[in-house]
């Protein structure tokens, strides 16, 4: 079913008013995605993964006494002490005390009435050349610094600034998600629990950031435009965290929060030269995030260093008892770094990669390898399909969640529309059978974790794309953004298993290259640590961009 006929009937039939034009779009996007969905159909079913929703018992790991594998996650509100890092010493190479390092080098910048102050009026430079700000939080920050600074004893984040994705809630601010159809929207009623956790530790939040539409829209959306890149003005930032990326990488801000659906925090963490998380799925609560893919989606922060992004993954983590994912399971112990076994998986996953790219992904493998580490076989043959197959998985789930403002789409972003249109024409088996690959993905992984601690590969093929067109150059020669963008990353939205992307040097263009290390679920601090160290043995994690506060 692909003429815009039939296309057309089906919407009717399932409740979206959708007009000729939208029609039109809908049926190219179906079409230009058949051979993905008819090459998913012709995957033989195996017995073992028959039951689509097996792929979860892979997340859920190792649990704790208190709470077995399949019962209910007891709830965590905000913690306000320091206990909330004993135990996750694991995430830093100097342990608790490391952690506790890390807070006071970020709070250690005098009064945080001047810091915000100051954080505001460099990130209103920064947005007049970037665009990446959607709503300036003044007021509401200047209370919580002035109240910051009447504490007689710091919190581990006291009046330390950061910024926060217009998709994620900030209480008594609106939540826009960069859509028309949001520009009026109502305040929201209370911060989102990842935004909670940071304030409960002083951290104050100062900006509502730039994305693309609902964090699925291009690099345009018609609310805001779109974000530039602090490295070349002329590029993107990236999405769809994009804003974010590009408050931090100009200074404006020591770090900010994203999600994470296909690689939307990893890769303006890539194309911006920052270290940028996407947990182990369900580690860290989506409750008060704008929805768009309950399968695939991740809140993850977005810092210069991996040790900054570890203090804040120890703060985030855990459930709440609100966001249902899964229910709270330990940390996995980090592997040894001197012994450390890296993966490096070529094929599809370095076939369009520029060089410069590969020099990076080589660059780091020879710093860890020179700490002890050793390169082992590891490959995923199924690493191909993982892209089209997860983006059928989105865009289904997204056009179930945007159903019901299927009236207002004429205001949407034209690729908003066309990606979820995808997701109105996929028949329920089709989108079964994909879950069925994610458990089969899962599976290569895991024999791939049998024989190492780390996937390395490149975080995406090419540096910041350009704008208006958002093509990426790859050896000289230029291609299609989506063709391209998601190749690595995807892997571990569609199996939920953690990756980091971190800054490995720079391409000649100018621009920062990026390697992205995946992990086993909850295994974020072997991550980590192996980022740290690269860390403290290379300055490209240290440059400053042209473009800064």
């Amino acid at each position: 079913m692909s003429s815009p006929e039939e296309l057309g009937a089906l919407a009717v039939r399932l409740g979206y008013a959708l007009d000729p034009t939208q029609v039109k779009d809908m049926a190219e996007a179906v079409a230009a995605a058949e051979p993905a969905a008819a090459a998913l159909r012709d995957l033989p079913v195996r017995p073992e993964t028959a039951d689509p929703f097996r792929g979860e018992t892979w997340l859920r790991g190792p649990v704790s006494a208190d709470c077995p594998a399949g019962g209910t996650s007891p709830s965590r509100p905000p913690v306000t002490s320091e206990n909330v890092l004993d135990g996750l010493g694991v995430l830093d190479l100097g342990g608790t005390e490391g952690l506790r390092e890390s807070a006071a080098r970020l709070r250690s910048a005098g009064p945080a009435g001047e810091r915000v102050a100051a954080a505001l009026a460099g990130l209103e430079r920064v947005h007049a050349e970037l665009n990446c700000t959607i709503r300036f939080l003044h007021e509401r920050a200047a209370e919580r610094a002035a109240a910051s600074d009447d504490r007689v004893a710091p919190r581990l984040l006291e009046g330390v600034p950061f910024a926060v994705k217009d998709v994620i809630d900030v209480e008594g601010v609106p939540t826009t998600a960069a859509s028309r159809t949001r520009a009026d929207a109502a305040p929201a009623a209370a911060s989102a629990t990842v935004v909670a956790r940071l304030e409960a530790h002083g951290a104050i939040p100062i900006s509502k950031d730039a994305t693309t539409e609902f964090a699925v829209g291009g690099p345009h959306p018609p609310l805001t435009g779109p974000c530039r890149n602090p490295w070349d003005r002329e590029r993107w930032a990236g999405g769809s965290s994009t804003g974010t990326a590009a408050a931090v990488a100009a200074g404006a801000v020591p770090f900010g929060l994203g999600t994470d659906v296909g690689g939307s925090v990893r890769l303006p963490a890539a194309w911006c030269g920052l270290t940028g998380l996407k947990p182990t799925a369900g580690a860290i609560p989506r409750t008060g995030v704008v929805p768009l893919s309950w399968t695939t989606e991740t809140v993850g922060p977005l810092a210069r260093d991996a040790r900054t992004v570890a203090l804040l993954f120890a703060l985030l983590r855990g459930p709440d008892g609100v966001d249902p994912r899964m229910p709270d399971v330990p940390l996995r112990p980090p592997a040894d770094l001197r012994g450390l076994r890296i993966a490096l998986p070529g094929g599809y996953l370095t076939e369009l990669c520029d060089g410069a790219v590969r020099a990076g992904v080589a660059h780091l493998a020879e710093v860890l390898v020179d700490a002890g580490a050793e390169i082992v076989p590891g490959e995923i043959p199924s690493a191909e399909r993982a892209l089209p197959i997860g983006y059928e998985i989105v865009f289904t789930e997204a056009a179930a969640l945007h159903r019901i403002d299927a009236a207002r789409w004429g205001e949407y972003d034209p690729v908003t529309v066309k990606r979820i249109s995808q997701g109105i024409a996929t028949p329920a088996s089709d989108y079964l059978r994909a879950l069925q690959f994610r458990a089969e993905l899962q599976d290569e992984l895991e024999r791939v974790f049998g024989g190492a601690d780390l996937i390395v590969v490149p975080t995406t093929p090419a540096t910041a794309p350009r704008l208006p067109d958002g093509t990426v150059t790859v050896d000289g020669e230029r291609y299609p953004l989506y063709a391209a963008q998601s190749r690595a990353t995807m892997l571990g939205n569609l199996t939920g298993a953690p990756g980091l992307a971190l800054p490995t040097g720079f391409a000649p263009d100018g621009c920062p290259v990026s390697a992205l290390l995946i992990a086993p679920p909850h295994g974020e601090a072997t991550a980590l640590r192996a980022a740290q160290l690269f860390q403290d043995r290379t300055d490209h994690h240290t440059r400053t961009a042209p473009i800064s506060a």
